[in-house]
């Protein structure tokens, strides 16, 4: 069974900075397929959430149901419910992900 996914509101400035960052530095072409990937890892992390893996800073941290799959250079971050499934941040590897989730829990996001 397939789980419904919500990208949050954060997740989707995370998105449109990714965007803007590899069209101008790598062209819309190159773009096009990074879009693809994301979508058919979407689709992928609705139709099995549990594929992903936990990562390391979840585990520090002692959160529960949250998992990753990476797209590229990036870093899908994401919840597991009984139903449904939350995006939360798409990270770049080469940003910190407890520095971006300090920042992210500072700011109210």
């Amino acid at each position: 069974m397939a789980h419904s996914l919500f990208v949050l509101d954060c997740a989707k400035d995370d998105y449109r900075e990714i965007r803007k960052y590899v069209r101008r530095k790598f062209g819309v072409a190159v773009w096009r397929d990074a879009e693809q990937q994301y979508k058919e890892t979407l689709r992928n992390i609705g139709e099995f959430p549990y594929a992903g893996f936990v990562p390391d800073e979840a585990v520090t941290l002692g959160l529960q149901g949250i998992r990753e799959r990476l797209v590229g250079q990036t870093r899908v971050i994401y919840e597991v419910g009984v139903q449904d499934v939350y995006v939360y941040m798409f990270v770049s590897t080469r940003r910190d992900f407890m520095t971006m989730l300090t920042e992210r829990l500072l700011t109210g996001e």
